[in-house]
C-alpha cells in the first residue's frame, strides 16, 4: 500500500471482505477494503495479464455517485485491497423509503448504466451499500463490487462482463418499491390487558375451539342438578313401594 494510514477499527467481517476504518497520514478517514478470495483465484489473479489494466482502471473510475478510488493492489499474500474515502451518510437500508428517495436512486443508477457502460456490471446495487449524501436525499453515492472486480479479473473476464446491469437496478428498484409499501412495525405493549389471546389469528384457527369458563360452569350445575333430581326421585319411589301393601311379596313375573 502506496499511503501511510492507522487502522481505527474493524466495521465489517464477512465471507467475500473486510472493511477497516482508518486515518490516512493528512488525517483524513478512508475505507481500507481486502477481498478475501480462495487461494485458487489468488493465484490465477497474479498471473492474470488484465491485472495492471485493472487495477490502473479500478482507480481511473471517476464519477459523482461513486464513491473515489485512491488506490488499489495486492499485499504480499496475493489479497486485493482498495482504498477509498469513506462517505459519511446513512444507507438506503437505514432510511424511511418514500417516493423521492426512489427517484433519485433511480435517476443516479441510471445515469451511472449510460455512463459506464458494460462495466456499470461491477457496481454494487445492493441497498446496503448505496448511501445518500446530504439532508435531503438529492444524491446517493454508489460503490464498485470489488469481490467481483477481482473474481472476474481471476475469471480471464473484463469486469461486470458477466453481470447485467440493467437487471441489477431493476430488481433495485423492484426491492425499494416493496419496501415503500411495508406497513410499520406494531408497537409492542408493556401492560398486555388481562385474558387477551395475542396470538396469531392464523394460528388460532388451526385450534380447537375453547368453551367460555362460565359455560363450562353452567354445564356442570345442570349435570349435578339432574343428579340430585333422579336421586330424589328414586328415593320417593322407594318409599311409595314400601308405603304400598300390595307390593309385599312381589315377585317378578306375578300378576296381580
Amino acid at each position: 500500500m502506496t499511503e501511510k494510514f492507522q487502522i481505527q477499527d474493524l466495521v465489517e467481517q464477512s465471507r467475500t471482505r473486510t472493511i477497516h476504518r482508518v486515518r490516512g497520514s493528512d488525517g483524513a478517514v478512508l475505507r481500507l477494503t481486502r477481498i478475501l478470495l480462495d487461494e485458487d483465484d489468488r493465484e490465477r489473479l497474479k498471473r492474470s495479464e488484465m491485472l495492471r489494466e485493472a487495477l490502473d482502471e479500478l482507480k481511473a473510475l471517476q464519477h459523482p455517485f461513486l464513491a473515489q478510488v485512491l488506490d488499489c493492489g495486492l499485499d504480499e499474500n496475493g489479497i486485493p485491497w482498495v482504498m477509498s474515502r469513506w462517505e459519511n451518510g446513512k444507507s438506503v437500508d437505514e432510511v424511511k423509503i418514500e417516493e423521492p428517495e426512489i427517484q433519485t436512486v433511480s435517476k443516479n443508477a441510471t445515469k451511472l448504466l449510460d455512463d459506464f457502460g458494460p462495466v456499470a456490471g461491477a457496481v454494487n446495487f445492493d441497498t446496503a451499500e448505496i448511501f445518500f449524501s446530504g439532508e435531503k436525499r438529492e444524491r446517493c453515492l454508489f460503490h464498485i463490487d470489488y469481490f467481483r472486480w477481482f473474481s472476474d479479473i481471476a475469471a480471464g473476464t473484463g469486469p461486470g462482463a458477466d453481470c447485467d446491469g440493467r437487471e441489477e437496478v431493476r430488481k433495485l428498484l423492484e426491492r425499494l418499491a416493496i419496501k415503500q409499501l411495508q406497513l410499520p412495525k406494531k408497537k409492542e405493549e408493556t401492560t398486555p390487558i388481562p385474558f387477551v389471546d395475542e396470538r396469531s389469528p392464523a394460528l388460532q384457527s388451526f385450534e380447537p375451539v375453547k368453551e367460555a369458563w362460565s359455560g363450562r360452569l353452567l354445564v356442570w350445575l345442570i349435570l349435578m342438578g339432574a343428579v340430585a333430581v333422579i336421586g330424589w326421585l328414586t328415593i320417593q319411589g322407594m318409599e311409595r313401594v314400601r308405603e304400598n301393601p300390595r307390593a309385599e311379596g312381589w315377585k317378578i313375573g306375578d300378576r296381580r
